[in-house]
């Protein structure tokens, strides 16, 4: 499998507060890179993302339904990758206040990476080649998502910054991935920290530590390839604060199952992806981690 099949994977969850979902902050956080499909210098495409939490608190409750559409891609020369996502969210909660619904632009992310080592061998037909490579980099998401919360407003809680499209702030992104590929067999492996900053009202949602480790084997039906995956993701989420006081309970953590396939022809691609939780500990248990699923098509060049 040559250098130029690559395969960068990892997954973004954001965790706020409030009662209607006060934890999960999907609805402006919700960002994921995923599989990406086999591309020699750029990709683009449209793919979509469901995400469902659900909170209960004695005789309260909350079923959240978050869904993003975005165009996003990527371009690669020489050691240095470059990737776009501009997202549209629609959020849909359904209370014991009443159904709350809210739809826009999302925050738009850029993010880059160098390749800072990268070794291949190729196999004989005694012994695989194998590719073995490390990325490192970072990005930004602008606060270009619609952030309409009041503060002032009598029915403000905190819970109102996960309602809309956008955070409010622009935050920074630092990430490493490791990617070992022996054969049609390969290993991805990335650690991803989320630099989160205040926003105008005041709300800052806690850093964000991110690891995932995922496995996928390729190989070819006909004149299609396919590449199922499985994988683990867990998140950690730092404090939030709001007007610089700690909003309590607002750390956690997720661990998802995660699994998937690409489907490549040619130059088009079409990529699907689930998550399942496997352990999670947000809002002491209130608020729990449904499932999640995305669905893609990709032009690559």
């Amino acid at each position: 499998m040559k250098n130029s099949f690559f395969v960068f994977i990892f997954s973004f969850f954001l965790l706020s507060h409030g009662l209607a979902c006060p934890y999960c902050g999907c609805g402006n956080s919700n960002f994921q890179i995923g599989v990406l499909p086999t591309y020699s210098n750029a990709f683009f495409g449209i793919r979509y993302t469901y995400s469902h939490f659900k909170t209960d608190s004695g005789s309260q409750f909350s079923r959240d339904y978050f869904h993003t559409t975005e165009l996003w891609g990527g371009y690669k020369v020489g050691k240095v990758m470059v990737m776009a996502f501009v997202p549209y969210i629609s959020i849909h909660k359904l209370s014991d206040d009443g159904d709350i619904n809210s739809s826009g632009l999302g925050d738009i992310t850029l993010l880059g990476n160098y390749q800072v080592y990268s070794k291949t061998t190729n196999g004989s037909e005694t012994k695989r080649s194998w590719s073995n490579t490390i990325w490192l980099g970072g990005g930004i998401k602008f606060h270009t998502g619609q952030n309409l919360v009041d503060i002032n407003d009598p029915g403000f809680t905190v819970g109102d910054f996960s309602s809309t499209p956008g955070t409010g702030s622009t935050d920074y992104i630092l990430n490493a991935n490791h990617n070992l590929i022996i054969g049609n067999n390969g290993f991805v492996t990335n650690l991803a920290y989320r630099i989160n900053r205040v926003n105008r009202q005041q709300f800052q949602y806690g850093n964000r530590i991110y690891a995932t480790l995922n496995y996928f084997h390729s190989f070819s039906a006909g004149s299609f390839v396919i590449r199922p995956t499985l994988g683990v993701n867990l998140v950690v989420n730092g404090t939030n604060y709001f007007q610089d006081a700690p909003v309590i309970g607002s750390s956690g953590y997720i661990l998802v199952g995660m699994a998937g396939v690409n489907l490549q022809k040619g130059k088009v691609g079409l990529l699907m992806n689930g998550g399942l939780p496997v352990s999670e500990d947000l809002y002491h248990g209130l608020t729990v981690f449904r499932e999640r699923a995305s669905l893609a098509l990709t032009y690559s060049f």
